[in-house]
Formats: C-alpha cells, sequence, structure tokens
C-alpha cells in the first residue's frame, strides 16, 4: 500500500484534476479491484446461469462454492500478507531487488502446502461432487497465488496494465462461461470453470507484470520467513483483522437467516448481499488513504525520520515533528468526515433506491444494510488508525484493535443470534465501533509519545534474531550457498 501511496505522489504533483482522477482511479483498481471483480463476477456468472436455466439450488450452488474458495483464501494468505510488504519494502529500500521474486514464489509454495491439503479435506467432508470439487481447488489455489501477488504488486508502475488484467479476467470468465452453458455442457461446471478462467487470466497478468519490474532473483526462496521473528506480531494483525472482518458473515450462516446448500457449505443470502452492498460504501476511505494521506502525510514523515537520522537540529525536528502530527490529524479528520458522508447518503438514498428498482431487497435486508454501512464506516476509520500504526512500524500496538474487532464481533454476533432478527447487526456495529476506539486510543498513545518510542525502546546493543525461523533460514542459505560453490566448481573444471 505504501508503494502506491508513493508512486501516486507523483502523479498529484500536477495539479490537473485529471491527473487526480487518474490518482484516484489507479488506486482504486489495484486495491479495490479483487473485490470488485469478484462481485462482478458473481453477478455475471448468476445471470449467466439463470439464463442457461439453472435450478435455483444450482446457482445457490454456485455462489456458495465460489464464495467460499475465494474467502478462505484470503483469510489464509492475510496470515503472510503484512509479513510480505514490510519485507518488500525493505528490499526496496536496501536495493535488494534480486530477493523479492524468490520470496514471491516461497510465500506461494507455502501457502499452498498449507492450504490445498486443508482445503481437499473441506471438499471431501462436503460430499461435493468430484467435478465441482477439482474445480472449487483450482479456484482455490488460484486465489492464494493472486492474493500473494497482490501483496508485491503495490510497487508496481504499470498500472494500465493491472486495469487490463482485471478487464481482462472479466471477460475471459464471463465469455468463457456463456460459450460453455451455451453448447449444453452441465451449468454448475461449466460456470466454475470460467471463474477459473477469469482468475487465472489475472495471475499470468500479474506474472508478467512482476517478472517485468523486478529482476529474475537469487537467494532461497524462505528468506521473508526471517521477518516473521523481526515482526513477530504481523502475522496476527493481518489474520485477526481479516478474520474479524468476515467472522460475522460466517456466523450468520448458521442463523435464522441462514440454510445449507450442501455438505459444510451455508449462506445467508438476506444478510449476506446487504453485507456486500455495505462493504462497497467504504471504498472511498479505502482509495482516500491510498492517495490522499499517504501522499500528503508520507512527506512529512519523511522529513522527520530524515532529520533524525541526518543530525537535524533540535528545533527542525520538533518542528517537523509537529507538522507531520498536525497533517496525520486533519487527514484523519478529513477521512471520518468523508467516510460519514457516503455512508449517511448510502443509509437514506441507495436503501431507497435499491427498495424502488426491485432487486429482491426485503425490508429485512435494507434495515440490514442500514445497519451493516454504520458498521463497515467505523471498521474504514479503524482500520486507517491501524494502517498508521503500521506505518510507525507499532505492530503490537496495531495488535490491539485487530484483536478487539475479533473478539467483539464474534462474541457480540453470535449474542445478537439469539435476539429478534432487529438485532442482527449489532454486534458487529459494536465490534467496529470499539475496535475505532481502541485503534484511536493507541495512534493517540504511540504518537503523544513519539520519542519515547523512537529513541528509548531502541537496544542499546543491537543484539542478532535467533529465533527459529531465523535459524532455519540460516540453515538454507548455508546449504544454498554449498550448493553454489560446487556448481561453480564443477562449471570450472569443465570449462
Amino acid at each position: 500500500m505504501a508503494g502506491i501511496g508513493f508512486e501516486l505522489k507523483k502523479l498529484f504533483s500536477d495539479s490537473s484534476i485529471i491527473m487526480k482522477l487518474r490518482a484516484n482511479l489507479f488506486s482504486s483498481v489495484v486495491i479495490a479491484g479483487p473485490m470488485i471483480m469478484g462481485a462482478i463476477l458473481l453477478l455475471g456468472i448468476k445471470y449467466l446461469a439463470v439464463r442457461a436455466g439453472a435450478s435455483l439450488h444450482q446457482q445457490d450452488l454456485l455462489i456458495v462454492v465460489i464464495t467460499y474458495s475465494l474467502l478462505f483464501s484470503l483469510l489464509l494468505i492475510n496470515l503472510l500478507s503484512y509479513v510480505l510488504s514490510r519485507f518488500v519494502a525493505d528490499m526496496v529500500y536496501t536495493n535488494q531487488h534480486e530477493r523479492i521474486m524468490p520470496s514471491m514464489y516461497g510465500s506461494i509454495s507455502l501457502l499452498l502446502a498449507i492450504g490445498a491439503p486443508a482445503w481437499a479435506l473441506f471438499l471431501y467432508l462436503s460430499k461435493l461432487p468430484l467435478d465441482y470439487s477439482i474445480f472449487s481447488f483450482t479456484l482455490f489455489c488460484l486465489a492464494i497465488v493472486v492474493w500473494t501477488q497482490i501483496s508485491y504488486i503495490t510497487d508496481i508502475k504499470r498500472y494500465k496494465e493491472v486495469i487490463y488484467g482485471f478487464t481482462f479476467g472479466i471477460i475471459s470468465s464471463l465469455v468463457v462461461g456463456f460459450i460453455l452453458t451455451t453448447n449444453n455442457v452441465e451449468i454448475v461446471s461449466s460456470l466454475l470453470a470460467s471463474a477459473c478462467m477469469g482468475y487465472g487470466v489475472i495471475m499470468t497478468t500479474y506474472t508478467y507484470v512482476l517478472h517485468r519490474h523486478f529482476p529474475e532473483g537469487e537467494g532461497i526462496s524462505l528468506k521473508f520467513l526471517e521477518w516473521i521473528n523481526k515482526f513477530p506480531s504481523l502475522p496476527f494483525v493481518g489474520f485477526f483483522t481479516t478474520t474479524g472482518l468476515f467472522v460475522h458473515l460466517m456466523l450468520m450462516w448458521h442463523s435464522p437467516l441462514g440454510s445449507q446448500v450442501h455438505g459444510l457449505f451455508y449462506h445467508a443470502p438476506p444478510h449476506d448481499i446487504p453485507a456486500l452492498f455495505g462493504f462497497f460504501t467504504i471504498l472511498v476511505t479505502t482509495v482516500n488513504f491510498v492517495t490522499s494521506l499517504e501522499v500528503n502525510f508520507y512527506p512529512k514523515y519523511k522529513l522527520y525520520f530524515s532529520l533524525l537520522n541526518k543530525g537535524g537540529s533540535l528545533k527542525d525536528i520538533e518542528k517537523a515533528k509537529e507538522e507531520m502530527l498536525t497533517v496525520l490529524k486533519q487527514e484523519l479528520l478529513y477521512l471520518a468526515l468523508r467516510q460519514m458522508f457516503v455512508t449517511i447518503i448510502s443509509i437514506v438514498l441507495i436503501s431507497e433506491i435499491l427498495n424502488i428498482l426491485g432487486l429482491g431487497f426485503t425490508t429485512t435486508m435494507i434495515g440490514l444494510f442500514r445497519v451493516l454501512c454504520v458498521g463497515y464506516a467505523f471498521y474504514a476509520i479503524g482500520n486507517t488508525m491501524l494502517l498508521y500504526l503500521l506505518y510507525f512500524a507499532a505492530d503490537k500496538a496495531a495488535l490491539y484493535p485487530a484483536v478487539t474487532l475479533l473478539l467483539v464481533n464474534t462474541i457480540g454476533t453470535y449474542a445478537t443470534l439469539t435476539l429478534p432478527r432487529n438485532f442482527y447487526g449489532f454486534g458487529f456495529i459494536t465490534a467496529t465501533f470499539c475496535m475505532f476506539i481502541v485503534g484511536w486510543w493507541k495512534l493517540v498513545s504511540f504518537t503523544n509519545h513519539l520519542e519515547y518510542h523512537v529513541f528509548c525502546q531502541q537496544p542499546i546493543f543491537i543484539q542478532p534474531n535467533v529465533g527459529l525461523l531465523t535459524r532455519l533460514v540460516h540453515w538454507l542459505e548455508f546449504h544454498h550457498e554449498i550448493k553454489n560453490r560446487k556448481s561453480l566448481k564443477q562449471k570450472t573444471q569443465e570449462a
């Protein structure tokens, strides 16, 4: 995410409104593109299924298999997403670009080694037909690759190619689905295959772009594991935040609004659909953080730490700190006001539009949409504060709002399941509000004692990290070096 902000700063250096619109478009695509593509893909596949005469059960099965495959792969990748982002940032900063591509393939291999067997077991226990299971397994693995690539794609400058990747992915998926269903191929299998095609195109595009941007690479592929020992809180921050965001959906699948589709696949359309529409209302915050917040905040942030590192005067350092924190407060306020405006408009106008259009929204669904919009607004602001804590390398502090979101959302949503349906969604609001409060508290506390965290918490003597993963990395590097020497010696002898 930081990589996008730094690059977009160049776009914002031109005061042209068109340039600013381009910057917002690029950040929207890179950050929100996968979510947007997933929604469009589901809607397109739903349309093709109806057009091909699929039964309601077949339509539901298609949606839940694709949703589960994408959602649980996303939960898995978030164990490493922040770690990989920190690793890539450090490699770019130290000009070790040759380390980046091997780490991407190493992280993908590790995640597939963990996730693929688990997902295969889930599909087996769900007793899906074999062809459905094969396509779901393929989509799950493709999604892991794509989510991992997104952790690296934030440093890519060729944004048009990213846009083309999303576009070609959607088009190819829907075209293949149309051709297969038109030729009387079994509906569910053909549309699952088309979803795999779409993500396969995105994966191929990302692979091409990344290889053009970064060198082929050298060194061991698991070097990034050392960063887990260096920043042990990051895997938990990523996993707890993502799981905390989606846990209310999983619990609602087993609520009175939910129903079993097949085996272990459940859904709750009266809740899932309003949640999807509600989630789109926070795009303004996501885009604003990448463009406005980082672009405006980073120069002040860079100046402050440059003065610290290069021996600036105490007066200049203090002035730079005050300017940095002033910009931070202003940007957070602007972001909150923008999100509140969008949320109010969504609650008052969009909910009425959905009702008028006759898209199948019941009174319960409209009410849930309004409630969830408020919850997502608190999440957007709270998550921004969490990201700023990570920006300051306050990983342990960022763990507090992440844990708060997961625990309160789990307990709160579960508690509301015993109450009338009018209370559904309030567990999520409670959780995101608590996340917002904890995030604000930790960010204010950290910035109020910035000098203490910068100076007093640094070790007097630098001690090497000798954690288990670091020792594993060193062992792999040692044997990799021996292998390279033997190979070089053999080539020399042959010559």
